[in-house]
């Protein structure tokens, strides 16, 4: 894919995710970086450049956001939950649940993205004794319809650690 039509693509993506941004090139015709300050992130969309370039150059003009870089190759569908990971670290579930309430259930059915984020919760702690009980929790929890799980604990898919 382009440069342009890949750009399109994460600006749409960011639109559904509901989150506000605003959308820079740090190098001309080679990266475009939507800001998301709200959530200190930098979502980076380079053409095929040398990811290293592209990088340091961010790192440096954006000290202490999160990065996510999206190659012109890579499979958008994937980078999506790579986006939204980097968001939940920031509190995005909270945002989302507190601003769009009434659509915050369907948004964790939609996808099986409930699911999701309990697989990528377990997948980080990698069964490590000092996670014992937040894993036990989330294994339980991935049996449970989602509506009840949030009727029960309505911040239960509000962090990623």
């Amino acid at each position: 894919m382009s440069l342009r039509r890949t750009s399109y693509d994460v600006g749409t993506m960011l639109g559904a995710l509901k989150v506000p941004y605003t959308v820079t090139n740090i190098i001309k015709n080679v990266t475009v970086q939507y800001i998301i300050e709200t959530f200190g992130v930098v979502v980076n969309v380079m053409s095929g450049a040398d990811y290293t370039i592209v990088s340091d150059k961010t790192t440096e003009v954006f000290k202490d956001y999160r990065h996510v870089f999206v190659s012109t190759s890579d499979e958008i569908n994937e980078k999506r939950y790579e986006i939204i990971w980097a968001l939940m670290q920031s509190g995005y579930m909270k945002y989302i649940r507190e601003s769009y309430g009434n659509h915050f259930p369907s948004l964790l059915e939609t996808d099986g993205l409930g699911n999701r984020i309990i697989d990528e919760r377990l997948k980080r702690w990698a069964d490590k004794p000092m996670y014992v009980y937040l894993i036990k929790d989330n294994l339980e929890a991935k049996n449970a319809n989602i509506r009840r799980l949030l009727t029960h604990d309505p911040s239960f898919f509000d962090y990623m650690p």
